[in-house]
């Protein structure tokens, strides 16, 4: 998701001595988990040792439940606190493993982190931070999806290189060339940074890649399937447990529609190691913008598509595609913003949305992008400062759906609260 910076203001700094309670400096060779590119010594958070690889993508994703995603943080352009949310602690995601995630997703941006091409190395100090988160979210025993992100946001000025058109809006041989180079350049990086970690890191080639939202040139969809095919091919040759790693690749702007109609799976040398990833924020006037205030076939004033309906129409056409076929998909990203007065209308819909989901094999990650605010984008579902979570009968309906043996016909209609 490309999300701007709606809640400026959102978090005072953190007052800063709990990291040191809980990291110790520890030696760690080449490609294991904490290491710098070079071998020296990083913090680490009491971290477990690698996960070994003992499963495929389909029972890796089966045997999880719900995650959740670390948004506006570590993909923040301006630095990881410019949107307003504090520096991530170990605390923070111990309190999401305590609430009941077993994954999060890590959203990070790559771009102002990089020096000039054609090499276009990462900063140390950037690839340590994110380890170090990396490491926060092993030690609480979550699992952890590292991607690029707003690297390829849409008209993000100054940030975005991840395009599939040039500067003057076409798609060009030339632009091809050259995002493709600074990709597998960027990948090769992070790829041989994190090769020590074992099951417990995934990788995401990139978030939504696309031009627009209409019909999508033919050219582009191919091309995101090409960077695809080019991340598996280069994540498995880079070294450590990168041969045997689980990787999630999308289709164009992560759509469900246009990912099946459109996506190739990779071909990959290792088998039965790919996920499939989809974004859903239908009907986006209520779940993302808060134009609308309802959800659901009853309810008034409420959208007029993007329903009960619709949802289980869509994951439908998911499990049919993939998932059937042992093809896991997970829903990297989905959500409704938190809107005053219209809680039950926003619990109904996360019940809703999961259950189905689950129902068909599809693993949801929740979008948090930590804002505390009433209204459009307003995603926080923790306290970012605390731990503390904002909505409890929001994340208890979410845990419900995602846990408990029951019909899609019980989950309670929406209480009216105006």
């Amino acid at each position: 998701m490309t999300t701007f910076p709606v809640h400026r203001g959102l978090a005072e700094p953190l007052l800063g001595a709990s990291l040191a309670l809980l990291v110790t400096a520890c030696l760690t060779p080449p490609g294991h988990p904490g290491a710098s590119p070079g071998g020296g010594a990083t913090p680490a958070a009491a971290r477990p040792g690698p996960r070994p690889f003992t499963r495929s993508s389909a029972e890796l994703v089966a045997s999880l439940h719900l995650g959740w995603n670390l948004g506006n943080s570590l993909d923040v352009p301006g630095g990881e606190t410019a949107w307003g949310n504090p520096k991530v602690t170990p605390e923070l995601l111990r309190a999401v493993a305590e609430a009941g995630f077993d994954l999060v997703r890590i959203p990070v941006t790559w771009a102002p982190h990089t020096g000039p091409g054609p090499d276009f190395v990462i900063e140390p100090a950037w690839l340590e931070r994110v380890d170090e988160v990396v490491g926060y979210a092993h030690a609480a025993g979550l699992y952890a999806i590292i991607n690029l992100h707003h690297d390829g946001a849409e008209d993000f000025a100054g940030v975005e290189w991840l395009t599939l058109n040039d500067a003057a809006g076409n798609p060009t041989p030339e632009n091809d060339a050259a995002v493709r180079a600074r990709f597998e350049a960027v990948w090769g990086q992070i790829a041989r940074h994190f090769a020590g970690y074992g099951e417990e890191l995934l990788f995401e080639s990139m978030n939504e890649i696309h031009v627009g939202y209409g019909a999508p040139d033919p050219r582009h969809l191919a091309f995101v399937n090409d960077l695809n095919q080019r991340f598996v091919r280069l994540v498995r040759a880079s070294g450590g447990h990168n041969a045997e790693r689980h990787l999630v690749v999308p289709g164009y702007n992560t759509n469900i529609e246009h990912t099946v109609k459109a996506f190739t799976l990779p071909q990959d040398p290792t088998p039965d190691r790919l996920v499939v990833t989809v974004h859903f924020y239908d009907p986006y006037l209520f779940a993302l913008q808060a134009k609308t205030h309802t959800w659901g076939r009853g309810a008034p004033g409420r959208d007029d598509w993007g329903q009960e309906e619709h949802v289980v129409a869509q994951f439908d056409l998911v499990q049919s595609t993939f998932v059937d076929r042992g093809i896991p998909v997970i829903i990297g990203e989905y959500g409704a913003t938190h809107q005053a007065g219209y809680e039950d209308y926003r619990r109904y819909y996360l019940e809703y949305v999961t259950k189905a989901a689950s129902d068909r094999g599809i693993l949801p990650v929740y979008w948090d992008n930590g804002s505390r605010n009433s209204g459009g984008e307003s995603f926080g579902l923790f306290d970012r400062r605390t731990g503390k979570v904002l909505h409890p009968k929001a994340l208890e309906a979410m845990l419900r759906a995602a846990t408990h043996d029951y019909s899609l016909a019980d989950v309670a209609p929406p209480k009216p609260s105006r």
